[in-house]
């Protein structure tokens, strides 16, 4: 279990969650050397071998030839922009990693100018299936256009006929075709499994929300009738006893019931304190338990660090407060995966001068604060709602920092 002091005072609750919600070291989920060595990247890697051994000529390199060495330079500067986007494992509009990959398409072009060797334009196969992937389809097709102009402008200076370009073109355009298709769908694929888990994680944090409310309800009606019901009428038991102790007729002609009615009303005390103590206890849980609600929204995210960090004995008061702050932690949590990269987010909650502060803080690449968008105004509206108030910060090389403000529900 990976536990972690925590700022606040106390010994706040603080668990680290993998995917299947256990706690565990805190890892990253996908290494570095796992995302490189990756079936496809394998793949990509026996392509470039059996491309660069068929067209470098070692015999040129040895005479230094500067068109072979510069040809090899590319070649070699290609597959290794190739694992460079692989350890960034970048996702659609991604813009670091879209620049790697086009990067990648103009070394394969510049390769084959210099090297003269067909065969170098199947390397185009491979930045297909990037291309997919790191940006818009429409705008992927029309980079890998372009790339092949650039290599059918190569190839008719070559060999002079336009009609034997074109048939050499077809079958290098149809594996590009199929790549971006494979990736395209491999994408889509992968993306909706992101979505189908978080929507999953909603589900599972809202379902903890409302079992908690049943239950608060519950205690709540328990503790109630306890006090009014069995209360009332133990109380009316005590005085009755009383009062028959203090008749001197009872005393009189039953000197053994008097001792017998001491001890009921000794019961009846006994018995009072004790219920006392039980709706004490029972309204001791009032509110909400915002923690298990927090850890379900964290459980699915992988290869990412979230540690939820909950003022010990923290409960919400209020229904609406607690979906506001889960919808806030929620919305911080995605905007931190998708814009910023994040490989660590700390959420933070805990109540101080009758108020409850939910802090989001993430490392991501953020360095200004972000443009509001149907997200941020969402959040910022379902805070305000319920009296509270909302603040977002980037604060450069340091992530994001989301802050929520709720006031004490009225009793």
């Amino acid at each position: 279990m990976d536990t972690q002091p925590s700022r606040h005072a106390g010994s706040a609750h603080v668990v680290a969650l993998d995917t299947a919600g256990n706690e565990f070291s805190m890892r990253r989920a996908t290494t570095p050397w796992a995302r490189l060595v990756s079936p496809l990247g394998l793949a990509a890697y026996a392509t470039w071998l059996a491309i660069a051994l068929t067209v470098v000529d070692a015999g040129a390199l040895a005479e230094g030839d500067a068109r072979e060495w510069g040809g090899a330079v590319a070649l070699l500067a290609m597959i290794v922009l190739f694992g460079l986007r692989a350890l960034r494992d970048g996702d659609v509009d991604c813009v670091g990693s879209a620049w790697i990959t086009l990067l990648q398409g103009v070394l394969v072009v510049g390769a084959d100018l210099l090297l003269r060797e067909g065969q170098v334009v199947i390397l185009l196969i491979i930045v297909a299936a990037q291309l997919v992937l790191v940006m818009p389809v429409r705008r992927a097709l029309a980079w890998l256009a372009l790339f092949n102009l650039a290599v059918a402008a190569i190839w008719l200076d070559r060999a002079g006929s336009l009609l034997e370009v074109a048939s050499w073109m077809v079958p290098v355009l149809g594996f590009q075709v199929f790549a971006g298709l494979t990736g395209y769908y491999a994408g889509m694929s992968e993306r909706s499994r992101e979505h189908l888990a978080q929507v999953n994680a909603e589900l599972l944090a809202t379902r903890h929300l409302l079992e908690e409310s049943a239950r608060g309800g519950e205690r709540l009606k328990i503790s109630r009738e306890l006090h009014d019901v069995a209360g009332h009428k133990l109380t009316a038991l005590k005085l009755t006893l009383a009062r028959l102790q203090r008749d001197p007729a009872l005393a009189a002609a039953a000197p053994a019931s008097a001792g017998a009615v001491a001890t009921c009303r000794q019961l009846a005390d006994e018995l009072l304190d004790d219920i006392r103590t039980v709706v004490s206890e029972l309204r001791a849980h009032d509110g909400l338990d915002l923690r298990a609600a927090l850890e379900a929204l964290a459980r699915p995210v992988a290869g990412t660090r979230i540690v939820v960090d909950v003022e010990p004995g923290l409960r919400v008061d209020d229904l609406a407060q607690a979906q506001a702050l889960l919808r806030c932690a929620q919305e911080a949590i995605t905007n931190a995966l998708r814009h910023g990269r994040a490989a660590q987010i700390r959420i933070h909650c805990l109540r101080r001068d009758g108020a409850i502060e939910l802090e989001v803080h993430d490392d991501g690449s953020a360095t200004v604060d972000p443009v509001p968008g149907n997200g941020l105004r969402g959040m910022r509206e379902r805070v305000e709602a319920v009296g509270g108030a909302l603040s977002v910060q980037a604060l450069p090389g340091h992530g994001v920092r989301v802050r929520a403000h709720l006031p004490d529900a009225p009793a």
